[in-house]
């Protein structure tokens, strides 16, 4: 999933079209790093030791690239992972702020 593809399904899952752009981008990019924390987590507990201080290193560089082809190499069904992450971090967040 692309950033604006997320951008978008953040918007209309939590119903905020309506507020401006400004808005929008602040809750987005709350919910976002909070599915990020999640995600993270979560393919963290499902590398090895050695995976796991790669990702690290890699994470750290900031390298976006490099970070997808970890990932895709390392992580069989990141994109199922995210789109679970996704929905919990959603669900989550609808119960707090309803």
């Amino acid at each position: 999933m692309d950033n604006q593809s997320f951008r978008e399904t953040l918007i209309k899952e939590l119903g905020i079209d309506n507020l401006s752009s400004d808005a929008q981008d602040e809750i987005v990019a709350k919910v976002g790093e909070m599915v990020l924390q999640s995600l993270t987590a979560t393919i963290l507990n499902k590398l090895n030791p050695a995976a796991r201080d790669q990702f690290t290193l890699i994470s750290e560089s900031g390298d976006p690239t490099q970070i997808q082809q970890f990932l895709e190499e390392n992580a069989p069904g990141i994109k199922e992972m995210m789109s679970v992450e996704l929905k919990k971090t959603l669900d989550g967040f609808k119960k707090v702020n309803l």
